[in-house]
Parts: C-alpha cells; sequence; structure tokens
C-alpha cells in the first residue's frame, strides 16, 4: 500500500496538469452535486426525490460550517504561522459543531417525519466528509500540488456517487443508499487524501487552543460571507419545500440545477485572473488596465449567460424532462429566467472577487446580509402567491440585491482612486 502511495504522490507535475486536474476535479465534483438530484427523481420519483432535493440543499448549506472557508486562510498562510495539525484539530472541532447543527436542523425540516429527518440528516454528514477532505486538498495546494487536489475531488466523488446511485437502482432505499455511499466516501478520504497526505508531512492534529481561536478568529469574516451565500442560493428551494408539496421541490431542483454551469465556467475565467486583477488594481490611479478587465471579464459572463438562456429554451425542458421522468413543459419560462438569474448571481460572485481585492470587506458584508434578508422574506412572499415562478422571482431580487450592492461599493472605490 506504501508503495502504491509513493508512486501516487511522486510523479513529477507541471502548471498544465495543475491547471487540467483542477478543473477536472471540480467539474466531476460540481456536476455530481448538479445531476444527483435530477437522476434520484428518475429512479425513485417525484415524492421521493423532492426529500432527497430539499436534503441536498439544507447539506449544501450546512456544509459550509465544516468547510468554514479554511481553506482559502491555509492556502494563503505562506508564513506557515499554523500548521497542518492545528488546522486538522480546527477541522474535527467544526465536524462535531456540524453534525449536532445538522441533528437540530433536520429534526426542524423533517417535521416529525422520521423518513425524512434520516434521508436530511445523512446527506449532510455525506456533504460534511467534504469538508473534511477540504483540509488535505487545500494542504495540496500550498504545496503546489494542485493536481493531487483535483485527483482527490474526482476519485472521491466517482467512488461515493457511484455507489449511492448503484444502490438506489438495486434497493430503492435511500436511507440503506446514503449509508453505504457515506462509507464510501470515508474511504475515499483515507485512500486520495489521508495516505498520500503522509508522504508530505505529519498529519497527526495539534490541539493548540490559542492556535485554534486564532483560526476561527481569522476565517470567521469569509466563513460568515460564504455561508451567507449558500443561504442565498438555497433560499427558493427551502420556500418551496416549507409551502409545497415534496413533488414540486423536485420540479423546482431539476429546473434550478442548471443554473450552476454558469457559476462553474465564471470560476474557471475568475480563479487564474486573480493575480492580474491584484496587480492592475495596484496601479489602478495610473492606468485603466483593471477597468478594463472588469468590463471584458464581465462581458465574457454575460455573453455565456445569453447562450445558456438560448440553450435552455430551445433544448433545456426536453433534456431535464428525460433525466427526470417527469413533464416540465409548463415551466419553460421559469427555466429561462432562472438561466438569467444565474448570470446574474455570476456577477455578484465576480463582485465578491473584486471587493476582496480592494479589501472592502465591509461592502461585502453588508450585501450578503441584505441579500439574506431579501432572499428570506422574498422567496418566502413570491412562492405563496406563485409557486414555482415566484421561487424563481424570488431568487431573481435576492442576487440582483447583491449585485447592486457590489457593484455600488466597486464604482465607490474607483471614483475615490480616479476621480
Amino acid at each position: 500500500m506504501l508503495r502504491l502511495v509513493s508512486k501516487y504522490t511522486s510523479k513529477e507535475t507541471t502548471e498544465k496538469k495543475n491547471f487540467m486536474w483542477n478543473m477536472v476535479g471540480s467539474t466531476i465534483f460540481s456536476a455530481a452535486s448538479m445531476l444527483l438530484s435530477l437522476i434520484v427523481i428518475r429512479i425513485m420519483g417525484a415524492d421521493e426525490g423532492g426529500i432527497f432535493a430539499i436534503a441536498i440543499t439544507v447539506a449544501q448549506m450546512l456544509a459550509f460550517i465544516e468547510y468554514y472557508e479554511t481553506r482559502t486562510f491555509q492556502v494563503t498562510d505562506v508564513k506557515d504561522l499554523f500548521t497542518f495539525g492545528q488546522y486538522k484539530a480546527v477541522k474535527i472541532i467544526l465536524l462535531i459543531v456540524s453534525v449536532l447543527v445538522a441533528i437540530v436542523y433536520s429534526m426542524l425540516k423533517g417535521q416529525g417525519a422520521w423518513h425524512k429527518f434520516m434521508v436530511i440528516f445523512l446527506m449532510c454528514i455525506y456533504r460534511y466528509i467534504d469538508g473534511y477532505a477540504d483540509l488535505y486538498e487545500g494542504t495540496f495546494q500550498k504545496d503546489g500540488r494542485l493536481d493531487l487536489t483535483g485527483k482527490s475531488q474526482a476519485y472521491r466523488t466517482i467512488l461515493s456517487v457511484g455507489v449511492l446511485l448503484i444502490s438506489i437502482i438495486v434497493t430503492h432505499n435511500l436511507i440503506f443508499a446514503i449509508t453505504i455511499s457515506i462509507i464510501f466516501a470515508v474511504l475515499g478520504v483515507l485512500l486520495f487524501d489521508t495516505l498520500p497526505m503522509k508522504a508530505f508531512r505529519n498529519t497527526r492534529h495539534d490541539w493548540n487552543l490559542q492556535a485554534f481561536i486564532s483560526i476561527i478568529k481569522s476565517c470567521f469574516p469569509l466563513f460568515l460571507g460564504t455561508f451567507l451565500w449558500s443561504y442565498i442560493l438555497s433560499a427558493s428551494r427551502i420556500a418551496v419545500d416549507a409551502n409545497m408539496a415534496s413533488s414540486f421541490s423536485s420540479y423546482f431542483q431539476a429546473l434550478f440545477m442548471p443554473v450552476s454551469i454558469i457559476n462553474l465556467c465564471a470560476t474557471f475565467i475568475l480563479k487564474p485572473a486573480l493575480t492580474k486583477l491584484s496587480q492592475e488594481y495596484e496601479k489602478l490611479s495610473t492606468d485603466l488596465a483593471f477597468i478594463k478587465s472588469i468590463l471584458v471579464i464581465t462581458g465574457v459572463i454575460g455573453v455565456f449567460t445569453v447562450i445558456c438562456m438560448a440553450g435552455a429554451y430551445l433544448l433545456g425542458i426536453p433534456v431535464l424532462e428525460i433525466m427526470t421522468g417527469t413533464s416540465l413543459i409548463k415551466y419553460k419560462g421559469v427555466l429561462v429566467f432562472l438561466m438569467l438569474a444565474g448570470g446574474i448571481n455570476s456577477l455578484s460572485y465576480f463582485g465578491y472577487y473584486i471587493l476582496t481585492i480592494m479589501r472592502k470587506t465591509g461592502w461585502i458584508f453588508s450585501g450578503y446580509i441584505m441579500a439574506a434578508i431579501v432572499a428570506k422574506l422574498a422567496s418566502d412572499y413570491f412562492v405563496k402567491i406563485s409557486g414555482i415562478n415566484g421561487a424563481a422571482m424570488g431568487f431573481f431580487v435576492s442576487v440582483e440585491t447583491l449585485l447592486i450592492i457590489f457593484v455600488i461599493g466597486i464604482f465607490k472605490d474607483i471614483i475615490k482612486i480616479r476621480p
């Protein structure tokens, strides 16, 4: 086993391999989340699919507690202020807290139904494993081995999702299938994260209280922003689950899943451009390159959004109907509208990066807090009066609010530097 691990980690890497494997891993990971609900709806039907859909939504939102954005802080810890063992200790505590939160939240969402409670709780555990693996994958990235990060994401996802789908097809039992997939997800972390990491460093945890408090305090602003962003993306689906039958959660989940395609592609554009944008911002007082880059990237996201809207109009509903086995033709307009909202969400995501470069955290948190409040109020209101159409409108209003606040913050800073 150790010989295989050594061979797995010793292969030389290049920037091209790092980029390609990171893209492959990210794509497989994101595609699995996008397609999983659609396939389960197809196999299990609208009612069970609806329960699974809200379980994924809740799990993705609560998983941010386990992620806690420690990876962003860890990767940029170039001075090695904290050790791997100290980051690991933080992750273990966060995992315990996350499980406790999942129990309480699953009981509330389950509304007394044991089956729904268990599906939601088990999906939370399943996603928490990804959050724990993020510790190792962030360390691979910091060590210049982004290829190992991408491989881990790809192999772990294929292993656990494959087992989940096979178990559902064979047993038609969601609780059993998710339980088995959790076991294989843990095995995936052991094979593709824990053992390979031992070739790089000591992987023992380090219970240092002062380091724990420092990491928690340093990462809290990043966590708060991403958690609120997760809620903004989830609020409309949560409102559908709270106010409509489970079958409608299936329909809306199917319609909502393609939205992530725009954000995934935007990520491929944005992350490689961050260093260049940071350098251009430093020269903003004498050079317009920063503004030009913002306009170019905005234009690319805008064009891609229009293409996705056209694709949704022409092919979206037939493809989703084939994948889910349900009739969605009456929601054709909703799908196209959601793609537009997805484009606006990607632009707000871009705005988050720009404001981070500008170090305008006040605008970031103000935007997320305001948009989260709008998401809650608008989603509940519009779903009650217009059902799934209202859910789409609630999502649109919330991401539009976030984008407007971010644009104002960016514009004010640019005007200040270039009067």
